[in-house]
């Protein structure tokens, strides 16, 4: 008879045989299956606890934390839900008879994540809805992390350019708990020569035109690693590299439109789900998809503004999914920068909403970075004062008239140029050198909306004797303002934006320069601009040539 010892041990498989998904015959001490194929036959030990087992006694209230419910039904709820649960004292002791166990210690990603909220909680395993499988399984992103135990943000003031207001900036939340736990999954690393030759194009010469006012540069290295999960955000990131080269170089001009139409064929579907635009992987996307359209102009003659309307999309729906710090903010800053160059470029308002908490209107301290998206919101603000519905007042000009001064004398001096020379009789602008993107791109539409304000100043005499004086100093005012703004472009290359954004100044005030060396600067800033960035300007050229009068207007 064998021993109560070996008694345990016959009531288990070998691990063995366990491993290799066979019946084990159980036998000691090895079993006839391991000896019939020669191999160690490792027996397996089935544990129970000892009467006097001591166990580790859970806290009177636990508290749940469902952060896969807003993804599971697709409804746009709070974070999370929280339940309350009262535990018994008795249960603590008999818990061999219970199929409920508390959870494991917390991973240190979880740790992380927690300390990131500076909240802790204690977290039981209980039964949590069933995810849903979409048909698009590779293009879904995990839970945000970010959601549970997040505070509703302050509110701000209702006076967007409130003198007053101390509320405090959001701060966010560090990379790790951003970034997402991603798995391993088969897209990367590249196995296509060509597409590796594409990967490294995004990632050295595009990302920089996105990540502009971003500390954590999300196009540059979070975007390339959530690739790897994303066929649809990899596709994206091909096709723009591909569309940038084929303009640029003599690539391929069709491949871009392979990439471009597999992106189409998941992303367009998926607008319609609400769980969809809650993934800030297809919001990237459709950023970079984006900024492909824009360079597609010249080629298809006219702006769709489609993939516009998609980054509309993600941006209504809601503060919840725009975390700041998170990819999602990121693509919104980068999604109004694109609504404002197409409302200068055709005199319309910026249509994107502005209503989301990671818009900051006010002039506390802070860094460079939202220094930056200060300007380019108060840019959209003056842009929506000049070409909204609504009739504009002198009040309401007044007010964004002492925004932009505000901004200026509040901005930190790191946005003061480490070397700046004035303009000589040769040179059309002034020689601007700064360091940082975010500085160009900050000093940039912070000129672009003093331009607008000049331009739409209430005050000018709509006639009189007067108003020839008005005029005259007016467009004094705006040569020198469009001056510094090419400057800052033509001396600041290393980032394409600097050009992109001087292009803005000279296409809706390049026609107030009367001298032909100014014309011709500006003719040089534009063709530059569309030969090395694949920035359509083309019609601006032919447009300014007429106002100029080097060309008949009736002359296409």
């Amino acid at each position: 008879m064998p021993s109560s010892e070996q008694s345990e041990l016959l009531a288990t498989p070998c691990v063995t045989c366990r491993e290799h998904h066979l019946k084990c015959d159980r036998s000691v001490p090895r079993c006839g299956r391991c000896v019939r194929a020669k191999r160690d036959c490792k027996l397996g030990f089935k544990f129970k606890p000892s009467k006097d087992q001591r166990w580790l006694k859970p806290p009177r209230t636990l508290i749940y934390i469902d952060e896969t419910r807003d993804l599971s039904n697709g409804s746009a709820t709070k974070d999370t839900s929280q339940y309350d649960v009262q535990v018994d004292e008795s249960h603590s002791r008999d818990q061999s008879s219970s199929s409920a166990s508390v959870t494991p210690p917390a991973s240190s990603h979880s740790r992380r994540r927690d300390e990131a909220r500076d909240q802790s909680a204690v977290t039981a395993q209980g039964q949590r809805p069933p995810r849903r499988h979409d048909v698009f399984e590779n293009d879904r992103i995990s839970a945000p992390e970010v959601h549970a135990h997040r505070e509703p943000p302050p509110t701000r003031s209702a006076d967007p350019y409130n003198m007053n207001d101390r509320s405090s900036p959001y701060l966010p939340p560090p990379r790790n708990a951003m970034s997402g736990n991603f798995p391993n999954v088969p897209n990367l690393p590249l196995k296509n020569r060509t597409e590796a030759i594409l990967f490294r194009h995004y990632i050295q010469k595009l990302a920089i035109c996105l990540d502009l006012c971003d500390p954590l540069r999300h196009f540059e290295l979070v975007v390339p690693e959530r690739a790897g999960g994303s066929h649809t955000l990899l596709n994206a990131i091909f096709a723009i590299a591909a569309r940038h080269l084929s303009h640029t170089t003599d690539f391929d001009p069709l491949a871009s439109n392979r990439y471009h139409d597999e992106c189409l064929k998941y992303l367009i579907p998926m607008l319609d789900h609400t769980s969809t635009v809650s993934d800030e992987n297809m919001f990237a996307a459709t950023i970079i998809l984006r900024m492909l359209e824009e360079m597609d102009v010249p080629t298809t003659g006219q702006d769709t503004y489609s993939h516009l309307l998609g980054i509309h999309a993600f941006v209504n729906v809601g503060d919840h999914h725009m975390i700041p710090g998170s990819l999602s903010a990121a693509s919104f800053w980068v999604g109004l920068r694109q609504e404002i160059y197409i409302a200068v470029i055709t005199q319309q308002p910026v249509k994107l909403s502005l209503e989301h908490y990671v818009v900051d209107r006010s002039f506390e301290a802070t860094d460079d970075y939202t220094w930056s998206n200060r300007a380019i919101v108060l840019l959209a603000d003056v842009l929506n004062f000049c070409f909204g519905g609504n009739p504009s007042t002198p009040s309401h000009w007044t007010a964004l008239d002492e925004a932009t001064v505000r901004w200026s004398t509040t901005r930190p001096p790191s946005f003061n140029p480490f070397f700046y020379r004035e303009r000589t009789g040769s040179l059309a602008f002034p020689e601007v050198w700064h360091g940082s993107s975010c500085h160009v791109i900050g000093i940039q539409h912070h000129i672009l909306a003093q331009l607008f304000l000049i331009q739409f100043d209430p005050s000018i005499p709509k006639v009189g004797t007067n108003r020839r004086a008005a005029v005259k100093q007016m467009t004094h005012r705006i040569e020198n303002l469009v001056r510094e703004l090419c400057g800052i472009g033509v001396c600041n290359q290393w980032t394409p934006p600097a050009m992109f954004t001087a292009c803005m100044g000279i296409a809706m005030f390049g026609d107030q320069f009367g001298e032909r060396p100014d014309q011709e600067a500006l003719l040089d800033i534009l063709r530059r601009t569309e030969a090395d960035h694949a920035r359509p300007t083309a019609a601006i050229q032919q447009q300014l040539l007429r106002a100029w009068g080097w060309v008949p207007e009736d002359d296409e």
